[in-house]
């Protein structure tokens, strides 16, 4: 009898420890479905947000059934930051990308404005691709005896150029000209600079901040990170930034830097020589300096924007002024020099002096070349513009034009 009632409890235990084995594979199961399904639509919404042109600081927030919908589409440095969270239950997924503006046949890789003046090139030039030309369109030239030396003038379509560059989102240049000024300071969480700090892009945005000027020499900063100063920051070679967003009227970035970051500045960049920024890195100049009789002679001879020799940059490159005049005629606002390469995109509301390689697009208002202590109008002299190597590039955010993923944020 009692062997048969302890049978009895054995054969009841194990049938309840195989219920609630059930019930807890069945259990985890449904759960595994619920963040596998949040997954797959956060990242749906990531796409489908790239065919909406419109940006929306507001977080908007849906509810389906059991789902709550999340979604914010903002600026951060020069790519716009797509949110999509979707929560079921209580499971959560989270997906952050950086886009930009995808490449089309049409995309230019030279765009001059139409200024009713030939492009002129000459000695090693060489223009590929979709090449955007005043209607005068390109001819050969010489600098002190430099003649062009390529078999046909460009290498690709030409087309006539327009009197203006291809608009920007306005949005954008608002959020820049905010930023500079530093706008919502007080409301984000300010942190002080250490010699390493990680920041989540999927934890609000920190903010190091300094009226003085601020020292980067050999500090590892990475992630979700704002550097402020109003002043000037200058970034030393032992530094390791990475994704951050450097803010200040003036920035300068010394020789043989390394890193991945955006820098955005009103008044002056300067990158020095063998730097490395990789994609998706960029460089703005918000050009907002006030030009005096005192420091006009200065101005007219010091270029605003300068990357040095042997410098390669992934990403943007962009000089933004709409306050240019005639008397800018000769004034040099963006200096590429020798063996420098720009793997993306340039682009200047001013005049360039060209002497790198760009793989990508080259957007200026007039190219100048100073050489042999004269300046020539609208040439290009030893400089290079290639197709764009990388096919899933996303870059500048011009308007209405389709977006891409540039890079999925952590």
């Amino acid at each position: 009898m009692q062997f048969a009632i302890l049978i009895s409890v054995l054969v009841a235990l194990v049938l309840s420890a195989f219920l609630l084995l059930t019930h807890t594979h069945s259990f985890f199961e449904i759960k595994s479905q619920e963040l596998l399904q949040a997954f797959e639509q956060s990242n749906m919404l990531v796409f489908e947000s790239l065919e909406n042109h419109t940006i929306k600081m507001d977080t908007i927030v849906s509810e389906e059934e059991a789902k709550i919908i999340k979604q914010t589409t903002s600026y951060h440095g020069a790519w716009s930051k797509q949110f999509s969270q979707v929560s079921i239950h209580d499971r959560k997924a989270t997906r952050i990308a950086y886009t930009g503006s995808e490449l089309s046949e049409k995309t230019p890789n030279l765009y001059v404005v139409n200024t009713n003046s030939p492009l002129v090139v000459v000695g090693n030039t060489r223009l590929e691709g979709n090449s955007y030309l005043p209607k005068q369109g390109v001819k050969a030239g010489n600098i002190s005896g430099n003649y062009y030396q390529g078999n046909s003038l460009y290498y690709g379509r030409a087309i006539e150029s327009k009197t203006i560059l291809p608009k920007l989102a306005p949005e954008w240049i608002t959020y820049l000209e905010n930023r500079s000024n530093g706008s919502s300071i007080e409301d984000i969480r300010t942190v002080a600079l250490k010699k390493e700090l990680h920041n989540s892009f999927h934890h609000p945005v920190q903010v190091i901040y300094d009226t003085d000027p601020i020292f980067l020499e050999d500090e590892k900063i990475i992630g979700n990170i704002i550097i402020q100063s109003r002043s000037k920051i200058i970034v030393g070679s032992q530094s390791q930034l990475t994704d951050v967003v450097l803010i200040a009227p003036k920035i300068e970035v010394r020789n043989r830097v390394k890193g991945s970051f955006q820098a955005i500045a009103t008044h002056k960049i300067n990158i020095g020589h063998g730097c490395y920024l990789s994609y998706p890195s960029s460089l703005v100049l918000l050009d907002k300096k006030v030009i005096t009789d005192k420091n006009k002679n200065n101005q007219q001879i010091d270029p605003d924007f300068t990357i040095g020799k042997r410098t390669k940059i992934e990403g943007i490159v962009a000089y933004l002024n709409k306050n240019i005049t005639s008397q800018n005629r000769i004034k040099t606002h963006l200096e590429i020099a020798s063996d420098s390469e720009v793997i993306g995109e340039v682009y200047c509301q001013g005049n360039v002096d060209f002497r790198g390689t760009v793989k990508g697009s080259l957007y200026m208002q007039q190219c100048i070349a100073r050489q042999f202590g004269s300046v020539y109008l609208n040439h290009i002299y030893n400089a290079k513009v290639l197709v764009n190597p990388v096919l899933d590039y996303a870059g500048l955010p011009f308007v209405n034009t389709k977006k891409s993923i540039a890079k999925w944020m952590y």
